[in-house]
C-alpha cells in the first residue's frame, strides 16, 4: 500500500447511551458492553490504528458532557480492571450538541476498551453514540 492509496476503515462497534446523570456511564456496544479487540473481532488486526468518534445530542443548553476511554487486561474472557487509555485528540466538553474523535493507543496485554460519557447534571438528556473504527497501517 502506498501513501496515496485510500485507507478502508473497518467498523469495530457502534454503541449508544441515554445520559441524564452526573455520573460516568459506560456506552453499550451490546454483549459484552465493552469491546475486546484481540480475539474479539475478526475485523481487528494487530497493528491497526483505532479511532473513536463520539457524538452527543441534546435539545438542552444547561449541562455539559465529557467523554473518556479506558483500556483493560483480559480476566478469563471478561474485562479486567480498567484504567485511562492513552489517547490522542480532544475529548469534547460543552453544552449543546458535541462531537469529537480520538486515536486510541493499543497497549500490550490490554485488549479491552471501554468508552464512557459523563454529564454534569440532570437537567439535560443526551443521546450519546460512539463509533469505533480500525484503520490499517500502510504496508499491512
Amino acid at each position: 500500500m502506498t501513501a496515496r492509496e485510500l485507507i478502508t476503515p473497518r467498523v469495530l462497534g457502534v454503541g449508544t447511551l441515554s445520559l441524564n446523570s452526573a455520573s460516568a456511564q459506560t456506552i453499550d456496544f451490546g454483549t459484552p458492553d465493552d469491546l475486546k479487540l484481540v480475539g474479539g473481532f475478526a475485523n481487528y488486526k494487530p497493528g491497526d490504528r483505532v479511532v473513536a468518534v463520539f457524538t452527543a445530542s441534546t435539545a438542552g443548553t444547561t449541562n455539559t458532557v465529557t467523554f473518556s476511554v479506558q483500556d483493560a487486561p483480559d480476566n478469563n474472557g471478561s474485562i479486567g480492571t480498567p484504567a485511562t487509555a492513552v489517547t490522542a485528540g480532544t475529548l469534547a466538553t460543552g453544552t449543546g450538541n458535541q462531537a469529537c474523535s480520538v486515536g486510541v493507543q493499543i497497549q500490550p496485554g490490554r485488549p479491552w476498551l471501554r468508552f464512557r460519557a459523563q454529564g454534569n447534571g440532570t437537567t439535560d438528556t443526551w443521546v450519546v453514540r460512539c463509533t469505533v473504527l480500525a484503520l490499517p497501517r500502510a504496508g499491512y
